[in-house]
């Protein structure tokens, strides 16, 4: 697994976009802070390393058939909810890029493609997940948030739930870019209930 990380970048997104041409396919960019994270209509990211730290990534991908890029953004969400489902917790979405537990959000994933002219160069897939916030940094945030420590009360090893993440985002990537979401899932990302 190709990640490169780094104690604190402005945001992983931005250092992605800057190194493009010299990244390769899947490659993960992380940091333990990101001082200018931002998700969606750039809304600031709260970041803090504290208590076991949290996911900031940015995963660069520069795939060839770009059929179904616009459901890259739901793709992700799938599969952030999937990994969260590995840890007890029972997510939500929220359209287009949030994950909720309990009306509370839990990560948002915000996915940019990069052209140079009208030539693609590749997406840029920026993934934040809670996973060790505290209530008191929760506090600090201006919408409702969680964390899978303030749900379950334990700490999570941010190191193997981002291989676990890659891992399930790598698993069914191919998939999604031949065929688009997966079977089973709805326009609003709920899993629908198997029929017998």
């Amino acid at each position: 697994m190709d990640i490169l990380n780094f104690k604190e970048l402005d945001s992983t997104s931005i250092w992605a976009r800057k190194n493009l041409k010299d990244l390769e396919d899947f490659k993960v960019i992380s940091a333990d802070v990101q001082t200018e994270g931002h998700g969606q209509f750039e809304r600031k990211w709260y970041s803090t390393s504290d208590n076991g730290g949290n996911i900031y990534i940015s995963i660069v991908l520069k795939p060839e058939n770009i059929e179904h890029l616009n459901e890259l953004t739901r793709y992700t969400s799938y599969i952030g909810a999937k990994t969260l489902e590995e840890y007890g917790l029972k997510p939500k979405f929220k359209f287009p890029n949030d994950i909720l537990i309990n009306g509370k959000k839990i990560a948002g994933i915000l996915a940019e493609s990069v052209f140079i002219g009208s030539e693609f160069k590749g997406v840029i897939v920026g993934i934040g997940i809670n996973l060790n916030l505290t209530m008191e940094d929760a506090a600090r945030i201006d919408i409702p948030a969680t964390s899978v420590f303030l749900e379950t009360g334990k700490n999570v090893d941010k190191d193997v739930f981002l291989k676990k993440l890659v891992t399930n985002f790598k698993k069914e990537y191919d998939d999604f870019l031949k065929n688009g979401l997966p079977e089973g899932i709805s326009e609003d990302l709920k899993i629908k209930p198997a029929t017998v």
